[in-house]
C-alpha cells in the first residue's frame, strides 16, 4: 500500500464558497502534491469541473469524479476511465425514465445534468415515503438502482452500487491507498456514501443537517466552513495517522 494520502472532496459548497479559504487550501496543497493526491467528487460532470478549475481558482487535481460518482476522468477532463462504472445488466436508463415518466412529483432535469449512467429529476420536498415508492416501482420493473436525494430537491437515479463512495473506493484501490489514508469531505446528502466506506471523513461547518447528523469515530465535524473546513479536517486526520 502507498504511504501517500488521498483527499476526495466535493466541490460546490465544500471547496467552493470562500475564495480566500480556497487560496489557502491551494497554497497548502501545492507543495505536497507528491505525497497528497487530490480528487474532486461532484454531482457536476467533468467538463463543468474543468471550467471551475480554469475560472475559479480550484487547484488542478489528480482525478475528477463526476455525475455523482458515475464517471471518472483525468485532471484535464480529456480521458475517461472506461473501466468505471462496472457494467450492469439491470441498468436501463430508458426504462427508468419510462417507469417514472407519469409521476407528477418529478420533473426531469435539463439535458446537461443527464448522462448514460445517471438520470436526474427535480423532486422538491420529497419525503421518505416518496423515495420508498419510487424505489419499489423501479424494483418491480426489474431495475437495480440507487436513489440519491439531496438538498430537498435533487433526485439522482444511478446504477445500483455506483455513487460517490464507490467511485472514491475504486480510485483508492487503483492507487493502492489504504482506507485510513483517504480523507473525504462534503456538505450535502449526496456526499453521504463517501462517509460509509471506512474512510476518514470531514463534514464542513456549512453542511446541511442531513450530513451534520453523521456520527462515529471516522467522522470529524469541522468548526470552519468551505475550503477552510476541508483544510481543518485534513489536518485533523493527517495528525492522527
Amino acid at each position: 500500500m502507498s504511504g501517500r494520502f488521498l483527499i476526495v472532496s466535493d466541490v460546490d459548497g465544500t471547496l467552493l464558497g470562500d475564495k480566500a479559504a480556497l487560496e489557502a487550501f491551494r497554497q497548502w496543497w501545492e507543495p505536497r502534491r507528491s505525497a497528497v493526491l487530490l480528487a474532486y467528487n461532484s454531482g457536476r460532470f467533468a467538463r463543468s469541473l474543468k471550467q471551475s478549475i480554469e475560472c475559479e481558482g480550484l487547484p488542478r487535481p489528480d482525478a475528477l469524479i463526476g455525475g455523482v460518482g458515475t464517471d471518472i476522468f483525468d485532471a484535464d477532463a480529456s480521458h475517461c476511465w472506461c473501466d468505471w462504472p462496472p457494467p450492469s445488466t439491470s441498468w436501463d436508463i430508458g426504462r427508468v425514465r419510462q417507469v417514472l415518466a407519469d409521476d407528477d412529483r418529478l420533473a426531469l432535469q435539463e439535458s446537461e445534468f443527464q448522462s448514460l449512467h445517471k438520470t436526474s429529476y427535480y423532486a422538491c420536498g420529497a419525503g421518505p415515503a416518496d423515495l420508498d415508492q419510487w424505489r419499489q416501482s423501479l424494483a418491480d420493473a426489474g431495475l437495480a438502482v440507487d436513489l440519491v436525494y439531496s438538498s430537498s430537491r435533487d433526485l439522482d437515479v444511478l446504477p445500483a452500487g455506483v455513487n460517490k463512495g464507490s467511485a472514491a473506493a475504486y480510485l483508492a484501490q487503483r492507487w493502492e491507498i489504504a482506507p485510513e489514508r483517504v480523507i473525504v469531505c462534503g456538505d450535502t446528502d449526496n456526499d453521504l456514501s463517501m462517509f460509509q466506506r471506512g474512510f476518514r471523513g470531514a463534514v464542513v461547518a456549512n453542511a446541511l443537517p442531513e450530513l451534520k447528523a453523521l456520527d462515529g469515530p471516522h467522522v470529524y465535524h469541522c468548526q470552519r466552513a468551505h475550503a477552510a473546513g476541508v483544510l481543518e479536517g485534513v489536518a485533523h486526520w493527517m495528525s492522527r495517522s
